[in-house]
């Protein structure tokens, strides 16, 4: 089980992709596990044979314990005597059998089925060599299962009423499910909010908002370590860095990518590492290196026309900054004159068991203070 982040002590085994016995190649994607935050793809160490699976679906396992075994073709792997252990075989005899249609694998004329999905087929008495699979291979996963009972969308009408039963929630939706509801049951939030004029840094014609802001964050947290770091067992950890996550809407869900050390960078190279990062998560590319390990996080909806929002802290972080859209507004001048300036709403979301309000006001204020002087955004190193 990898470690997908400093605060992850264990994670679940959601699915495998392949069976005991199939030949495996080096940095194919075999298994599917979730953290508190997300499913991540496991991929195969090295050419082989599945020769063991430690871990069936839906287990925990604790980091740094063995799921599975991957051997060398011809390599006997010992029995293990653990109760996670599925099953074990000599890899010299699945060289010789694994093009056998052999139940055990899973192996049909439309392709393989991971045990999680043929599970899911018999519990909703599926006949699952019907199925097309859409993974490598052709191999069926619970995704195409539950495409495969989901009927055809009902024809154009005033009166037509969907049939449609409940959906499964995919692993990742779960995942996020989970978290989310984990932490706001457990977190005080508490929510504050502010207005930056951000016509001069729009003015500037320099990177995007969005990177200003990542940045106007790092060098505010360098003056308020406190919202910079992780509450946990009622210890907090301070952060040695600002690693900012990002919080992104992809097809199969919202997922964080983390900008490592934004102190050290200016606004222009903080710009191009979002947009290489939201490309990735766009094409499902993120991996979870890049996903993980952050110690704040910036959620913006402005895009869509929202105001102002109090976004959910991502625990055990002790604070998150909603963004809203650039408003145009009128604001009196100097001798009784009217003005216009571009204004962003803020939000900054606090647990208040790390930090009390006139710290969080300190903070919120340190990020207006930056977003509205952008000429502090790169001096101050």
């Amino acid at each position: 089980m990898p470690n997908l982040g400093h605060t992850m002590e264990e994670g679940k085994l959601s699915e495998w992709l392949k069976a005991v016995g199939d030949a495996v190649t080096k940095g194919e994607v075999i298994a599917v596990v979730e953290s508190d935050k997300a499913s991540f793809d496991i991929e195969s160490p090295a050419d082989g044979i599945l020769a063991s699976i430690d871990a069936e679906p839906g287990a925990m396992v604790l980091v740094g314990a063995s799921i599975g075994v991957v051997v060398a073709p011809g390599e006997i792997l010992a029995p293990m005597a653990s109760p996670r252990t599925g099953s074990t075989i000599d890899a010299s005899a699945a060289v010789a059998s694994r093009d056998a249609p052999v139940e055990s694998v899973g192996w049909s004329g439309r392709g393989r089925i991971s045990p999680a999905a043929r599970a899911l087929a018999e519990e909703m008495g599926l006949d699952w060599q019907q199925i097309v699979g859409t993974g490598e291979g052709g191999m069926i996963s619970r995704d195409d299962v539950r495409a495969y009972t989901s009927p055809a969308p009902p024809a154009a009408s005033s009166s037509a009423i969907s049939t449609a039963g409940p959906i499964p929630l995919s692993a990742m939706r779960r995942a996020i499910a989970e978290a989310t509801e984990r932490a706001w049951r457990t977190i005080p939030h508490v929510a504050l909010q502010s207005h930056a004029d951000v016509s001069a840094l729009q003015r500037s014609g320099g990177p995007g908002l969005t990177a200003c802001i990542v940045r106007a964050c790092a060098l505010a947290l360098r003056e308020h370590p406190a919202f910079n770091g992780w509450l946990k067992d009622n210890h907090f950890t301070q952060a040695p860095q600002s690693d900012i996550a990002l919080a992104m809407a992809t097809p199969a869900g919202l997922v964080t990518a983390v900008v490592r050390q934004v102190e050290t960078k200016p606004t222009a190279d903080i710009g191009r590492e979002i947009g290489a990062l939201a490309e990735s998560a766009r094409t499902g590319r993120l991996d979870g290196g890049s996903m993980t390990g952050a110690s704040f996080t910036v959620s913006s909806l402005g895009r869509w026309g929202v105001d102002a929002f109090a976004p959910i802290i991502s625990a055990p972080q002790v604070a998150i900054l909603g963004v809203g859209r650039v408003d145009r507004v009128a604001r009196e001048g100097n001798a009784g004159t009217v003005r216009f300036a571009n204004e962003i709403c803020l939000t900054l979301v606090f647990d208040h068991r790390a930090n009390d309000g006139v710290q969080a006001a300190q903070m919120l204020a340190a990020i207006v203070a930056y977003l509205e002087q952008p000429e502090r955004l790169e001096i101050a190193q």
